[in-house]
Formats: C-alpha cells, sequence, structure tokens
C-alpha cells in the first residue's frame, strides 16, 4: 500500500468486470492491467513496486507496460493540491486506473471533475456540444446488438438447470433487475446459485418465477465505506503529471500522461531489447506457468543413474 492519501484511485462508471476486459492488449500489458484492477484503493502501482510484486517482468518491462496502458486510456498519474481538516496543505500523488479504456478528453473532464468543476468523465461544454452534433454510428440492418453481462447470465440458468429455460423475450425482460444484484456485489456464480437452487417442483414459469425470485431476495446496498486514508480532504488543485516522473502539464507537454522525455528513454530500452521479460535464470522462483511432464522427464534426464538390479532373496 502507497502511503496514506496517495496510491490507487478507482476512476468513475467502469464497465462491470468480465472476461473481455484488457482483450486488445498485449498479453503483457493484459496480464499487468488485470494485477492492477485487482488491487484496492491506495495500493502502490508505481513500476518498480510492480517489477517487485511481478517477478516474472523486471523494472523496464514494467515501465514499458505502464506507458502502453496510459496511451491505451487505462491510466492517469494527478498531482493533487488538499487541505484536510487539521489544515494542513499538501500536494498527493494519485494514480487512476478505468477498466474501461478512456480517450484524452475524458481524462481532462475527469480532472475537472476532481476538483469540484464539472460531473465525472463529462467533457467540458465545447466537446458536449460537438458530441451532440456528431452523427452516431448505426448499427447494420441484421445485426444483433451486443448482449449485457446480465443478459448472458439469464440466458445461461436454462443449461445449469432446464426447469429455468428462458425465452430472450423474458432475458431482456429480467435484465435490469439482474443488473441491480451485479451491481450491489454479486458475482455470477452467486446469482446463479441464488437462481437456481431449492426450486419448486415443477416451475410452471421461469419468467414468472424468477421476476418474483430477483424482487424478493434482492441483497441491500451496500454501506459506503468511509475514506479512512484520506478524511474530509478539501481539494483545491488539481494537474495531471508524467506517470515516471514529477513533471506535470504545466511545465512540460505531455503526450497520453507521459512526458516527452520519458517517452524517450522508454523508447530506447525498447530498441535495445531491455523491456522484455526476465529470463528465467534470474527468476527468484519458477513461472506460475510450468510443464509439469516436461520438467520431469528433464529431471530424469540429468539424472541418467543405472538401476540396479533388486537383490535376489536366499533360500
Amino acid at each position: 500500500m502507497a502511503k496514506a492519501g496517495y496510491g490507487k484511485r478507482v476512476a468513475p462508471d467502469q464497465a462491470p468486470p468480465g472476461p473481455a476486459d484488457f482483450a486488445g492488449l498485449e498479453p503483457r500489458e493484459a496480464a499487468i492491467a488485470a494485477y492492477i484492477d485487482r488491487l484496492p484503493e491506495g495500493a502502490a502501482i508505481g513500476y518498480k513496486v510492480l517489477a517487485e510484486e511481478l517477478p516474472d517482468y523486471g523494472q523496464q518491462a514494467c515501465r514499458s507496460a505502464l506507458d502502453r496502458l496510459t496511451r491505451a486510456g487505462h491510466l492517469r498519474r494527478v498531482k493533487v493540491h488538499v487541505t484536510v481538516t487539521d489544515g494542513q496543505m499538501r500536494w498527493v500523488t494519485r494514480t487512476y486506473f478505468s477498466r474501461t479504456a478512456r480517450d484524452a478528453a475524458w481524462w481532462a473532464a475527469h480532472v475537472r471533475f476532481v476538483r469540484g468543476l464539472d460531473a465525472p468523465g463529462q467533457p467540458s461544454a465545447p466537446a458536449a456540444v460537438e458530441a451532440a452534433v456528431e452523427p452516431q454510428p448505426q448499427p447494420e440492418p441484421g445485426d444483433r446488438a451486443p448482449r449485457s453481462e446480465t443478459y448472458g447470465v439469464l440466458a445461461a440458468l436454462g443449461r445449469r438447470e432446464p426447469r429455468l429455460q428462458l425465452s430472450e423475450g423474458d432475458c431482456v425482460e429480467l435484465e435490469h433487475l439482474a443488473g441491480e444484484w451485479l451491481a450491489r456485489g454479486v458475482g455470477r456464480e452467486q446469482l446463479t446459485q441464488v437462481l437456481t437452487s431449492g426450486l419448486p417442483t415443477p416451475v410452471h414459469s421461469a419468467g414468472h418465477f424468477l421476476r418474483k425470485r430477483l424482487e424478493t431476495k434482492m441483497p441491500p446496498s451496500p454501506a459506503p465505506r468511509p475514506e479512512k486514508d484520506h478524511p474530509s480532504e478539501q481539494i483545491t488543485g488539481c494537474v495531471i503529471m508524467c506517470l515516471f516522473c514529477d513533471e506535470d502539464e504545466t511545465t512540460t507537454t505531455l503526450d497520453h500522461g507521459v512526458c516527452l522525455d520519458c517517452k524517450e528513454a522508454i523508447a530506447r530500452d525498447e530498441a535495445a531489447g531491455l523491456t522484455g521479460d526476465v529470463p528465467d535464470t534470474f527468476l527468484a522462483r519458477p513461472r506460475a506457468e510450468v510443464d509439469v511432464a516436461a520438467r520431469m522427464a528433464e529431471l530424469r534426464s540429468a539424472a541418467a543413474r543405472p538401476v540396479l538390479p533388486a537383490p535376489r532373496q536366499r533360500r
């Protein structure tokens, strides 16, 4: 964990977690992004700390991966000027992470929101006007709209329990109720278990039965957790800073959250081949994925000792 008030912050209005998260990234960047996504707020996510926690990657590899995550719109480092309850004023550094990739305009608007000037993630007035008049792409005739995570949970119930086979219309009607369960912290498997356990015999109408169960067993909304690491703070300033150094947007030019000097240093490391994974011989422990059969064959070959015949028993 970082010092109190610093570290990871979760960006608002993210899509719920799913199997397709970070699918557009390279395997290394996707693995590091998934690791950061699982960390709690306030965790330290600098490239040096990540290299210590993820032994398969060195510092240069983690720095290069964070650069690519920043360019992909998942990370921004922000310097915030806060005044806390005791009247002390200080600058704190926080790294905002978004599971959903955002463009530069969204991140700029988010900084305005942190300062209390705009709604979260909403563009400023001129950008909003441009977005309003820009024509939105329309789906081609015959194309199906993408289904939500909750729709998939409901559609899969019939495979788990034939008595709960739903029609497409039933899934659409119940989608918002199931989505509220996920929004309140219930996982997909837990929701499926609740809906399929203790069924009466027979189930006359799966749609009506599930609606009743979703409504009557709805879990309570989670209580807001107190922000112990930054209580009662008043933000009086906020600027985006380079993800790797102390320069901010008021003193240097940033390209997708990284200053030009740091981008050049990362490019030099990549050109020199310094951003690859740590070689197996330098790992503190074996990698997570090990071919057990091949490893055992290697050990048997290394032993290469003749097998002595068992002694014959005396009569």
